[in-house]
């Protein structure tokens, strides 16, 4: 990240703007901080308003320290915004991406960044839509807003999933029970500290699918799946995973964990987006998967077959019907 950092320190993301989906907290936010400093104007999407306010205020005193750092040489005019959702929700998902279109207009977004959701928990919650709620916010909602925006054709240079790429293993998929709500229903997923695995080896794989086939579909856009490590944040208790994880995050993580922002994780998205040695990394028309030092990984074994990825994309574009 110190490399990654230092070779940020002079890359300019001005008159560019990204859309950071959970955006106001740990990861998110850290992005969102990093892409402002860089000179972009950025959006954020999350369900809790109070901090959503608090984030946009850090992105103006971006901004406007950027401005007065550089005086004249350069002209910054970042107009950031909050958009309030719970993207668990299709409907609500729908709704938000109808007002980022109206408040982007015609430029469009360059850059999305999806963040929202955390670690699996081992739980089935089911939303009042008949969903696991973490699977909707993890892998429905970022296919969702990636396949609404890009319908709408407002992406203009690429969308970044941070989750955990390459991690579904081989084990065939289940296109007709992607949440599991099949299985939890007839008794073969039993909450507990083993579906952590197993929901995370799911998400996995379906977002590296997702990843796939929206780089075939959208050739002229960077599509990236990337790992960000350890990092530091509430997400362990954020996501209610089970005793004692959360307690050994919190204590561990200001020592061993990278930092969720500036310095820290931020810069490896936001060397992608800006900086020239950083965009030689990302391939068109095909999907990228990395680690935290942009290490290229391959995805997982039980996504590779077109066919495979064709009904995961039917399935999941049949929810947003």
């Amino acid at each position: 990240m110190s490399r990654f950092a230092k070779d940020n320190a002079s890359a300019s993301l001005v008159s560019q703007r990204a859309l950071v989906s959970g955006g106001t907290q740990g990861i998110g936010a850290g992005i969102a901080l990093r892409f402002a400093q860089a000179g972009a104007e950025v959006y954020i999407i999350g369900r809790n308003k109070e901090k959503g306010e608090g984030v946009i205020k850090q992105l103006i005193a971006a901004t406007e320290e950027l401005k007065k750092r550089n005086g004249e040489s350069i002209q910054v005019d970042a107009q950031h915004a909050f958009f309030k959702a719970d993207l668990s929700d299709v409907g609500e998902i729908k709704r938000v991406i109808d007002e980022v279109q109206q408040r982007a207009g015609s430029k469009g977004i360059d850059w999305v960044v999806q963040c929202q959701g955390g670690p699996p928990n081992g739980r089935y919650v089911p939303t009042p839509q008949g969903r696991d709620f973490g699977w909707s916010v993890q892998v429905l909602s970022r296919f969702a807003i990636a396949h609404l925006l890009t319908q709408k054709k407002l992406v203009k240079r690429g969308l970044f999933f941070i989750a955990a790429p390459a991690s579904g293993g081989s084990k065939p998929l289940d296109t007709d029970d992607l949440d599991f709500t099949k299985a939890h229903q007839q008794g073969t997923f039993k909450d507990g500290y083993l579906s952590i695995y197993y929901q995370g080896r799911r998400d996995s794989s379906q977002l590296d699918s997702v990843t796939l086939s929206l780089a075939e579909r959208q050739p002229n856009l960077a599509v990236a799946h990337l790992f960000p490590g350890f990092v530091s944040t509430d997400a362990s208790s954020n996501s209610k995973l089970p005793f004692p994880i959360p307690q050994i995050s919190h204590f561990l993580g200001p020592w061993v964990g990278q930092k969720p922002g500036p310095g820290g994780y931020a810069e490896a998205p936001v060397h992608l987006a800006a900086h020239s040695e950083g965009q030689k990394f990302l391939r068109l028309g095909e999907g990228n998967f990395f680690n935290e030092r942009l290490k290229r990984l391959e995805p997982s074994t039980n996504v590779r077959e077109k066919s495979v990825r064709e009904k995961v994309w039917s399935k999941l574009e049949s929810y947003l019907q």
